[in-house]
């Protein structure tokens, strides 16, 4: 089942409005010899669904790193305790958030992630991950 998706992006069909589906959520994949590095640009179709489609479509499961905006920054509570437990599931060498991951989002998943989390915003360089 998906993860929810954000609430306050809608669009509106006629005189109504309602959830958009996302259908233009946009993210890189990397498939390499060691594993799959994922670029993402703002995940708003959510960050758990994103893997998950990843997943399903290179048959690949160990990312060497996931860096961009995870847009966890305006999820409630509850759903950013859920995203960040279902992260931890996977296998991620290295996170690296920016832009709408938010500062809260990107303490808590600092604290949970400890050395593979970095803040990856405009002009950060990787040189090196543990892949």
């Amino acid at each position: 089942m998906p993860y929810r998706l954000d609430k306050n992006l809608v669009i509106q069909k006629g005189n109504q409005f309602e959830q958009d589906p996302i259908m233009d959520d946009q993210a890189l994949v990397i498939k390499t010899e060691k594993g799959l590095y994922l670029i993402l640009g703002c995940a708003h179709s959510g960050v758990i669904n994103t893997l998950n489609y990843v997943i399903e479509k290179t048959g690949e499961d160990h990312f060497c790193a996931i860096v961009g905006g995870t847009h966890l920054g305006s999820v409630s509570k509850e759903q950013l305790h859920k995203s960040v437990e279902a992260l931890k599931k996977y296998d991620i060498d290295s996170i690296g958030v920016s832009h709408c991951t938010g500062l809260n989002a990107s303490m808590i998943s600092a604290r949970e992630f400890k050395e593979k989390f970095f803040f990856c915003n405009v002009g950060t360089v990787i040189e090196k991950t543990t892949c």
